[in-house]
């Protein structure tokens, strides 16, 4: 009986034997491949979390408030008006981001100076200038008064999306810096052509072409600083620090729930009185003006 291949063939006990380094050398393979891939993941999920903190980052960057340039002819976020035809006292330009100067009164003198916080948006600063731009610009072109005019876009919630406020703001700013002179019948016409509360209000066009018909120096370089935008981010900066600032501190000083528009001061003292009354404006004006006279320091005689 022949016994040569049966001999060569592996016992039960060599199988088994041979199975479990089969099956322990497929454990140690699957093994080193979960391993793998695990690290695999971890690096993606890192990769992943790098770029997604990198987008973040990126995203702040582009949406964060950039500080821009503020306009020439408006250090303290206003424009001052004096003398014959309603001229813009001029200033520098200042740093981008800076804090507002505020023009302050001199001591003893028979001049007024008569502040206007005021949105083009807002129907009751239409009503004040209505009511009071004629008698406003007899007393400056008399020199009895400064008038400041501060633009800001306390409304700019309420034009559908469009910011009228802040965009007129800005091109007032954009008047200011290329023809401050300008600015008074920039100012009125802003008003004559107000559009109302909840609607788009005029594009950048159409302000451009209101302000083309004042006859303005530097007409191309008006429109260029409008389709730019170049003063939006400082007319969002201006409302910010009126309302945070000067604007709420009248209101404390009037005894106010809060801020609004228009506000007035005369000499720092908060205009109280009905907005559409001239006579009651101008008697408190009047009122401010004896008062800062009779606070004078008398002048030492000579020795």
């Amino acid at each position: 009986m022949s016994t040569g291949a049966h001999g060569n063939r592996p016992t039960r006990n060599q199988q088994r034997e041979a199975a479990r380094a089969k099956a322990k050398e497929l454990r140690e393979q699957q093994h080193k491949n979960d391993k793998r891939r695990k690290l695999f993941i971890q690096g993606g999920v890192a990769v992943a979390v790098i770029a997604i903190a990198a987008l973040f980052i990126s995203t702040i960057a582009t949406s964060a408030p950039k500080e821009g340039p503020r306009p020439a002819n408006m250090a303290s976020d206003g424009i001052v008006l004096s003398g014959a035809n309603m001229a813009a006292v001029l200033s520098e330009a200042g740093s981008p981001g800076a804090d507002p100067v505020a023009n302050l009164p001199l001591p003893g003198s028979s001049t007024v100076a008569i502040e206007v916080y005021q949105d083009y948006l807002c129907p009751a600063c239409q009503a004040f200038d209505a009511a009071n731009a004629e008698q406003l610009q007899t007393l400056v072109e008399a020199g009895a008064a400064t008038l400041e005019l501060h633009p800001i876009g306390m409304l700019a919630n309420q034009s559908a999306g469009t910011k009228y406020s802040i965009r007129s703001t800005a091109a007032a700013a954009c008047v200011a810096n290329y023809s401050p002179d300008t600015f008074w019948k920039v100012n009125q016409a802003f008003y004559a052509n107000q559009p109302q509360e909840g609607t788009p209000g005029l594009n950048d066009d159409e302000i451009t072409a209101l302000i083309d018909a004042q006859k303005p120096q530097n007409q191309s370089k008006i429109a260029k600083c409008i389709k730019d935008k170049t003063f939006v981010p400082w007319a969002t900066q201006a409302t910010d620090y009126a309302l945070t600032g000067p604007m709420a501190q009248a209101a404390k000083d009037s005894g106010a729930a809060g801020v609004g528009t228009p506000t007035i001061l005369v000499n720092g003292k908060v205009y109280t009185g009905s907005i559409v009354d001239p006579k009651e404006f101008l008697a408190f004006v009047t009122q401010v003006a004896g008062e800062s006279a009779s606070t004078t320091p008398a002048t030492p005689a000579a020795g």
